[in-house]
């Protein structure tokens, strides 16, 4: 039985057989019939044992290794692109479905959050060239027109003569466009990447559309503000972010004026024609002003504000209406008052630490000084929404960034953001916030100038790295609320900023699951991070972009209108603490880091050229030195996705009956138990133990010890699927979205050549090759790190 529409598997078999069509023109006759028998014994695989698997694929192996460079990296571009092709394929479906559904909310209006808030960042986890994800944008929007003009006629879907044309040529440029970055991007490139997806006219008009809902939504970045381990950010480059999203912004709102124009060259009345044009004109004059950003930038920003208000006035009372466009400038405007995608800076509490307040020479401090000349005149907040220290550990970590703002801004503030992100920092937390708030001058700022909030960041990933997905989880669900009461005693509303990604081990998953567990304060202003890779799938197309907002908002609404959810059970807590007491034995073990590096890229890493940011930190490899994400990525990449389920299966089986009883009740009960459950389930199903079997006996390690180590993958694997399956009480680990286990059984198979392919590139050390398969593995992961 299928779980998947009849339209979609069409749409997918008819683009992939295009595609074939240009590897055929590409390659001639016998290297696509090559590429064709590999794809369909990777079908055949799907049926096979995990030993009769493994043995297929350590022989195609073999084979791939005699290769020539040449034609490893064809196959490498053509099972890439073909996952990618896949991926457009399900967005533009996606897209299709929910432009034909009604998605009003049904949620009351006194329960709706009061705000959601994106933060895009890029960290190394967008693998894709921005040409590669330009080209299928353009066969995203094709296939989606496809499927919209066979509903309109009402006919059984199938491309056409002319559209599977225009598919082949896109196609041919996708073959010929290159897939991965040959060298590492700087910050720059990023923000340009970013506003070049996050402002595409149709998504910021869509995005807009949504400001005229009821709650408010607002975007920030990271990128030019996020100094912390990052060489390559300093004050130049913090301006140069936000001139780029000036620029942008700026054009957007001429765009709108010259949309106005055109309805009063309608007009016949000289008297009405007079005033509207004089004040446009006074509106266009003060735009062309701002283009540049200069010192006191904030003051020319509020002379515009009052112009475009005073515009929007005259043309209403004239027309007995509000223009369109005006009213999306208006909108324009209260998302983005300064016409900047305002930044957040980030600093690391020991370099804080580092430089006395006396001699102001960090480059944090270069960076608050230019957010004073800027926003001299104005609000700084326009620019700068805040400053996160991260590692936050003790209290004076946050009273020294409170105090070097203050030295820059004077009264003007802009609010200090703690990020508790690892163990001992989320278990700190509520004692941290105790001693912070009852300082005069932070609660005086947070009462008066933080809209009577005070905003705290709480990080998936290095608690994660440290401890495994499910002890991070249990660490965090534990410090939320009880940093909702500190903040409530003190007469302040907590606000909670989110830093997950795409993959689960980062805090990843359904918007519902992963907003279950959260306390109320958390649920009315939506604040999380989107990262990499997952800014473009979030924001692929108008419709997926509005209805992620939709359903944040509709999620949101329904835990704002039930009872807070409470503490983690003393028995999930036990559970958790020995799932992670496994996790850490292992990851300390000096032999576990040596499979590590030899087995995973992460040796390789300096070779990929996926973020401008430094991929590892320099110096023996330990945990501590690990950095999160690429961490992450290395597992996702061998198919492993080792943090989120390594340690359970131990942990369950060790367990009492009474104990395992307690926790299937609180499999029931607690809503945070329950959507890591569902992670787990998503990501066992992920996981292909044969594929990294091929890893470990290509590591160089003597025989005994890869068996060894791939019996012990396989034995707590095999541990936690039961795990699994006597909490849920279900066999199969998507019972709870079929169509997506359909998916992932479907694309898995497809992703094994190109592991082969990159275990060959690491031992020839073939950077081109490693970086092609490094994207090609994320595309059909639908994740990178």
């Amino acid at each position: 039985m299928t779980h998947l529409s009849s339209e979609l598997r069409t749409l997918v078999y008819q683009s992939v057989f295009q595609f074939g069509l240009v590897i055929q023109r590409e390659l001639g006759e016998k290297k696509y019939n090559m590429v064709e028998s590999i794809r369909k014994k990777m079908v055949e695989l799907r049926k096979a044992s995990d030993e009769n698997s493994f043995q297929q694929l350590n022989t195609l192996y073999r084979q791939i290794e005699k290769w020539s460079t040449e034609d490893r990296t064809h196959l490498a571009h053509a099972f890439t692109l073909m996952l990618e092709l896949m991926n457009a394929c399900e967005n533009a479906y996606r897209s299709y479905r929910l432009d034909q559904k009604d998605h009003t909310s049904v949620a009351p209006k006194s329960k709706l959050p009061s705000a959601v808030i994106y933060v895009l960042t890029a960290h190394p986890t967008e693998a894709r060239s921005p040409q590669n994800i330009a080209v299928f944008h353009l066969i995203q929007d094709l296939l989606q027109q496809s499927l919209v003009r066979a509903t309109n006629i009402k006919a059984e879907f199938s491309l056409t003569a002319s559209e599977s044309e225009k598919l082949f040529h896109l196609l041919e440029l996708a073959w010929h466009t290159p897939i991965a970055r040959k060298r590492s991007p700087h910050v720059k490139d990023e923000a340009e990447h970013i506003y070049s997806l996050i402002l595409r006219d149709h998504v910021l008009l869509a995005l807009l559309d949504m400001e005229s809902h009821d709650v408010p939504l607002f975007i920030r970045t990271w990128v030019g503000g996020d100094k912390d381990g990052h060489p390559g950010v300093n004050e130049k480059v913090m301006r140069e972010s936000l001139s780029l999203s000036r620029k942008r912004l700026v054009e957007v709102a001429t765009d709108l004026l010259r949309q106005v124009q055109q309805s009063l060259d309608y007009t016949q009345s000289s008297k009405l024609l007079t005033d509207l044009q004089t004040d446009l004109q006074k509106v266009k004059k003060a735009l062309s002003q701002i283009k540049v950003l200069k010192k006191s930038d904030a003051k020319r920003i509020d002379s515009m504000h009052k112009l475009v208000h005073s515009f929007l006035g005259l043309y209403t009372r004239s027309f007995g209406v509000e223009h369109p466009s005006l009213l999306q400038l208006k909108k324009l405007l209260h998302i983005f008052p300064a016409l900047v995608i305002p930044l957040e800076l980030r600093e690391s509490s020991d370099v804080l630490m580092s430089r006395p307040l006396s001699q102001p020479s960090l480059v944090i401090d270069r960076m608050l000084r230019l957010l004073a000349d800027l926003s001299d005149g104005g609000d700084p907040r326009w620019y700068v929404r805040g400053f996160i220290i991260s590692m936050t550990q003790k209290p004076e970590h946050v009273i020294m960034a409170f105090k070097r703002q203050r030295l820059f801004l004077k009264k003007r503030s802009i609010p200090v953001i703690p990020l508790f992100e690892d163990a001992e920092s989320l278990r700190d937390a509520e004692q941290i916030m105790q001693v912070l708030l009852k300082m005069p001058q932070i609660k005086s700022a947070a009462k008066n100038d933080w809209g009577a909030r005070f905003e705290m960041m709480v990080g998936y990933s290095d608690s994660s790295k440290e401890s495994g997905a499910l002890y991070s989880r249990i660490a965090i669900a534990t410090a939320l609320p009880q940093l909702e009461r500190v903040c409530k005693k003190a007469g302040l509303t907590s606000v909670f900023f989110h830093g997950s990604g795409g993959s689960v081990d980062r805090g990843g998953g359904s918007i519902d699951d992963q907003i279950a567990w959260w306390p109320k304060t958390a649920l009315d202003r939506y604040k999380v991070t989107i990262q990499g890779e997952m800014i473009d799938r979030s924001l692929a197309t108008p419709s997926i972009a509005q209805r992620q907002v939709q359903k944040i908002i509709e999620y949101a609404a329904k835990g704002l209108t039930q009872k807070s959810q409470p503490l983690p059970s003393s028995e999930l807590k036990k559970f958790s603490g020995r799932v992670a007491s496994y996790y850490r034995q292992t990851i300390t073990e000096s032999e576990f880091l040596k499979i590590s590096e030899r087995a995973t890229p992460y040796s390789y890493l300096n070779l990929l050229k996926i973020g401008s940011r430094p991929s590892k930190r320099s110096g023996e490899l330990t945990v501590k030195n690990l950095r999160a994400i690429p961490w992450v990525l290395c597992w996702t990449q061998t198919r492993v996705l080792f943090q989120t389920w390594w340690g359970v299966g131990s942990a369950w089986e060790e367990s009492t009956s009474a104990q395992k009883k307690a926790l299937k009740a609180s499999y029931k009960k607690e809503a945070v138990f329950r959507s890591y459950i569902k992670a787990l389930g998503f990501t066992i199903a992920k996981v292909e133990m044969p594929v990294w079997k091929v890893y470990l006996s290509q590591c160089g390690l003597p025989q005994s010890e890869v068996d060894m180590v791939y019996a012990s993958f396989q034995k707590e694997y095999q541990r936690t699927i039961r795990a699994y399956q006597e909490i849920t009480g279900e066999k199969q680990f998507l019972w709870f979205r079929p169509w997506l286990g359909e998916s992932i059984q479907l694309r898995s198979s497809m992703i094994h050549p190109l592991n082969l392919l990159q275990i060959t590139a690491k031992k020839k050390n073939e950077a081109d090759l490693l970086r092609v398969t490094v994207t090609g593995i994320s595309s059909g992961m639908l994740t990178t790190g």
